[in-house]
């Protein structure tokens, strides 16, 4: 879907007040005008003092975030439109400390927010799938530690990566946190973000053995060190990327939250093609997401 394209200027221009955040919420939800979940009128009338709109022939009153990442926030809207477009434009990310001191807020409310984003993040891109001819590896994220490198290592998060190779560039990727690579997790995984009937080419590691028993055409001859760069180009430029991305703006990320973090790296990815619609592609996003509470985030 073809989304505005807005400048920082322009931006603030929207969305420089709550009640422009809240009308932009609005018109966002009901695209064709209100409609009452109860009993489908189309009017209602706005209560100023809360988010609330009100059917103008039932009374029931529906809340402008109900349903959103912004389900019962306390904070502003425009300070939420702010920390959308800031974590949508720098392709380094915002940490939560930074965020926290631009906008004002507290960090534990700076970092829901940042995870909140993220979640709406990898919602998105769940909806789709790859296709074409597709490169996959496993890598593995994690801090330094003692003993064996690579497969096996310690204190290490095993991620299957898969990128579109268009030739002189990558298409979409995915990339997901594994409990390990046995073959079964990484064929369920396969077919929860490939296509069907796709072109797959691997390093020829076990674990990729059957993957044309799923009906995709696969190549897993085995590629040498030396001839990584040239047989998988793609899917080690996309590892090494996430890795920086990662060490840059927040030096290392808990095991746990790993995914989070992978998530907004191939969203903003996926849509670098579309950098000035990207605000408002995340914005949409947030919007359509289900909602998710702190305590729930912090599991």
């Amino acid at each position: 879907m073809i989304q505005p394209e807005l400048s920082l200027l322009q931006f603030k221009k929207r969305f420089g007040t709550e009640r422009s955040c809240q009308n932009a919420l609005e018109k966002m939800r009901w695209p064709e005008g209100f409609n009452c979940p109860k009993c489908h009128h189309t009017r209602a009338s706005r209560i100023k003092t809360r988010r609330l709109l009100q059917c103008s022939k039932c009374h029931y009153q529906v809340s402008l975030t109900s349903g959103t990442i912004f389900h019962k926030t306390r904070t502003p809207l425009q300070k939420w439109f702010w920390a959308i477009y800031l974590a949508s434009q720098d392709k380094g990310g915002v940490s939560a400390m930074r965020l926290s001191k631009q906008l004002e807020l507290g960090y534990k409310t700076a970092w829901a927010m940042l995870h909140k984003i993220r979640k709406a993040m990898g919602q998105r891109d769940s909806e789709y799938k790859l296709s074409g001819f597709i490169e996959m590896d496993d890598a593995f994220f994690g801090g330094a530690a003692k003993g064996r490198r690579g497969r096996g290592a310690a204190n290490k998060t095993p991620v299957l990566v898969m990128v579109e190779s268009k030739d002189e560039r990558a298409g979409f990727i995915a990339m997901k946190t594994m409990k390990s690579m046995q073959r079964l997790q990484v064929e369920a995984t396969v077919l929860g973000h490939i296509a069907p009937a796709q072109n797959i080419r691997t390093d020829g590691h076990r674990s990729f053995a059957r993957l044309s028993t799923l009906g995709h055409r696969h190549d897993g001859t085995p590629v040498p060190a030396e001839k990584v760069s040239e047989d998988l180009p793609w899917v080690h430029i996309a590892i090494s990327n996430a890795k920086r991305f990662l060490l840059g703006t927040y030096h290392g990320v808990s095991h746990k939250h790993l995914q989070s973090y992978l998530d907004e790296f191939c969203y903003r990815f996926n849509r670098r093609v579309w950098e000035k619609q990207i605000a408002m592609r995340l914005l949409t996003a947030c919007i359509s997401a289900n909602p998710i509470t702190f305590a729930e985030l912090k599991a």
